[in-house]
């Protein structure tokens, strides 16, 4: 399950949708959250960050979303960034089902 967050952290309920995906972790299943918009600002804390890598879940950030906001230099550690193309390539070929939370 690729789960993919587009609003800022002080705006979307992020607790709820990474209760989902620790769950199923914990069921075995493959989870990637993909960072987009303003959901990237999250990557910059530490705690969070660290929570999700920690927890088995691959963490993802659209690197031009990053950029545009200034924050590449200030994601974490773990968190991989990805371009539009691994974008499509985690839709595709990584995981099979998506879930959007916008």
């Amino acid at each position: 399950m690729l789960i993919i967050l587009s609003k800022s952290p002080f705006l979307g309920d992020y607790a709820s949708i990474l209760d989902i995906a620790l769950k199923a972790v914990q069921k075995g299943e493959k989870v990637g959250v993909l960072h987009i918009h303003d959901s990237c600002i999250a990557l910059t804390s530490d705690e969070y960050s660290k929570k999700l890598v920690d927890a088995g879940l691959n963490v993802y950030a659209l690197k031009a979303d990053c950029e545009a906001r200034g924050l590449l230099k200030k994601i974490k550690k773990g968190v991989k960034i990805v371009d539009y193309k691994g974008w499509v390539k985690l839709v595709m070929d990584e995981y099979d089902r998506i879930v959007s939370w916008t």
